[in-house]
């Protein structure tokens, strides 16, 4: 899949309705509710041992941690280092889900059987904040909630909406299009720019800020390129 995150910081309760109702035209497959929780996480200063201050160097790239747990991944956490080094985590394990494994990212049970899991009860996100303190400072918790997913074109599109709060404050409408992989040609910034320019239009998606960035140059990474765009979206 090929996404790009889309944060309208001029949102009001009329206009988005107004765009509710302009998808809900358009005879959607609805999805059903969706919430998300997106942390930023800096890096402890004080955590490079005092004899060795002078002789370490840490880039302002390396400083930030940013995590993304969207409700539609169950229990699961996506993490973005240096914004270049991506990791999907899930406290899920597959032959606890039964049928449903199809459906959910789980850990295969042959992972499991050989010890290959985080060993987690909670998502990578609350382990940072609970026992990483002394390396990860928590700066914010960006979270989205009042959400609703629509599935278009044969499934080839689909739009999540939500309402962005910091410190409960509302800080605008995020709109997450994601596009499927077979219907995508190129991966080439100006490729992109065009197709997402035209979905905006054909759907009247509201603008603002818009992120389509790629981690890497030359193949999609689902979930790391995702998690890429909302840390250059919600960047408060």
């Amino acid at each position: 899949m090929v996404s790009a995150v889309i944060l309208n910081v001029n949102a009001n309760p009329e206009s988005i309705t107004q765009f509710h109702d302009e998808l809900s035209n358009e005879l959607p497959n609805l999805k059903g509710n969706w919430n998300f929780s997106f942390k930023i996480f800096r890096n402890n200063q004080y955590s490079i041992p005092p004899d060795k201050a002078d002789s370490l160097e840490v880039s302002d790239e390396t400083k930030f941690l940013h995590t993304l747990s969207p409700s539609y991944l169950k229990e699961s956490c996506i993490s973005l280092i240096n914004k270049r080094s991506s990791a999907l985590f899930t406290s899920l394990i597959n032959e606890e889900v039964g049928d449903l494994s199809s459906t959910l990212l789980t850990i295969p049970d042959n992972h499991l059987h050989m010890g290959a899991t985080t060993g987690l009860n909670d998502q990578f996100d609350m382990f940072i904040t609970q026992k990483l303190q002394s390396l990860w400072t928590l700066r914010q918790n960006i979270r989205g909630d009042g959400g609703q997913i629509y599935e278009l074109e044969n499934g080839n599109l689909t739009i999540r909406t939500s309402n962005v709060f910091l410190h409960g404050i509302f800080k605008g409408l995020l709109i997450e299009v994601v596009v499927d992989d077979h219907v995508v040609e190129k991966h080439d910034k100006e490729y992109l720019n065009a197709l997402f320019d035209k979905i905006t239009k054909n759907y009247k998606i509201p603008m603002g800020k818009i992120c389509f960035d790629l981690l890497g140059k030359d193949a999609f990474d689902k979930y790391g390129d995702l998690c890429l765009q909302y840390s250059e979206i919600l960047n408060f």
